[in-house]
């Protein structure tokens, strides 16, 4: 069976491990599991292949190189036998061959100034790293958690000239809003690529620099984005210091870094009885589920997975990989987005191979949103929380 697409990813943990050692056997050459498959709309099929590794391996010297050696015996097993022509670096695969897959590389997964880059390996096949189509789902959320907090920023005014000339204004927001602009502050927990994008997003909906809190001791992008911005930058949660942090209404957090976990202890510097949203993109988590069932008035839901109303079809469990039904990872979205649209036009590939697909960037990261509006790929209805649907508020 031809598949189009292929997603690449390490195990999240030892469950997931044991649960593919049960699904798929043991893995191939000590490297990769059998693909399982998917289908979206009866046009496009596509495969996903775990890596016998784990994000922590990703973390080591010897571990990136053991990894770089599955991910090569891996991609030629997909492109042989599955005659794929798009490729996805998902999870802790999309660093190892560099932040351009520029590195050159021996099979044995070393650097190699005479090996190969994955592009001059299969100069025929598309590489990506999804999260161009991650930060347009997470986009999608922020606009949603933002309604729900009750942030209001420029664009949640309708200007409506009145016949004497004057604009009068019409507030859209949330009924536990009572405050005026600056009563909404919203934190980006990580500012690694989304992070990065999401700032940038928050900044172009006009929220003011009181309204903005980072977390992160990155300092170079973030200083060339935000100039001689009145924004605060902290290291780490408990060490947000604010005269009203009841004004903080919700967190974007963007990484699952031990040390900037979202637990219930560095809530408590942040919350004084007010509703907290939270979207949580990271995987895996970055807010614990043991420290949110401690929390009150914390509102959690995962971020930056896809919801498709119709047309997706699993051929296997989809919560061996975390997912369920109707919803993917927001790479995996872009990536089944991006195979749809060249079975259509294959002759756009040559325009797709000039995108910048391993940098969230606007007309890469444009080009997706528009994919995603022609297939009906969005966020769901009702958000996840932990892989569930969110029946009902927690209190």
């Amino acid at each position: 069976m031809k598949n189009e697409y292929v997603f690449f990813s390490n195990l999240l943990n030892i469950k997931n491990q044991n649960d593919f050692k049960i699904s798929q056997g043991n893995p191939i050459m000590d490297s990769f599991y059998k693909p399982i498959f998917l289908e979206y709309k009866e046009t496009t099929n596509g495969g996903l292949i775990a890596l016998d590794n784990f994000p922590e391996d990703c973390a080591c010297k010897n571990g990136i190189i053991k990894a770089r050696k599955q991910f090569l015996q891996g991609l030629k097993y997909a492109i042989e036998n599955l005659k794929v022509n798009v490729v996805l670096l998902a999870a802790s695969t999309k660093r190892l061959f560099g932040k351009e897959i520029e590195l050159k590389v021996a099979w044995d997964g070393h650097l190699d100034n005479s090996g190969f880059t994955l592009r001059e390996l299969y100069p025929e096949i598309l590489f990506t790293n999804g999260d161009n189509g991650t930060a347009a789902i997470l986009n999608m959320e922020i606009d949603s958690i933002i309604q729900k907090a009750g942030i209001i920023s420029k664009h949640d005014f309708d200007v409506i000239p009145s016949k004497e000339g004057i604009n009068l204004w019409n507030v859209r927001v949330d009924s536990r809003f009572h405050g005026n602009d600056n009563e909404g502050i919203v934190i980006i927990n990580g500012l690694g690529l989304l992070g990065l994008d999401s700032l940038e997003y928050l900044l172009e909906k006009n929220l003011s620099d009181e309204q903005i809190i980072i977390i992160s001791n990155h300092t170079k992008d973030l200083k060339e984005l935000i100039s001689t911005r009145n924004i605060k930058v902290f290291p780490d949660i408990k060490s947000i210091e604010i005269n009203d942090i009841d004004k903080i209404r919700s967190i974007i957090n963007c990484t699952h870094n031990p040390s900037s976990l979202i637990t219930f202890d560095n809530l408590k510097n942040i919350q004084n009885g007010q509703t907290i949203h939270v979207v949580d993109v990271a995987v895996p988590y970055g807010f614990p589920e043991e420290e949110y069932y401690k929390c009150k008035n914390i509102y959690r839901q995962d971020g930056g997975n896809a919801y498709i109303e119709n047309g997706l079809e699993f051929f296997f469990n989809p919560e061996i990989c975390g997912l369920t039904e109707n919803v993917l990872y927001g790479c995996f979205a872009e990536t089944v987005a991006i195979s749809a649209y060249l079975k259509e036009n294959p002759h756009e590939i040559e325009y797709i191979k000039t995108l910048d697909l391993f940098n969230v960037n606007k007309t890469s990261k444009n080009f997706v949103k528009k994919l995603f509006k022609k297939y009906g790929i969005g966020i769901a209805p009702v958000p996840f929380n932990f892989n569930k649907q969110i029946d009902h508020e927690k209190n």
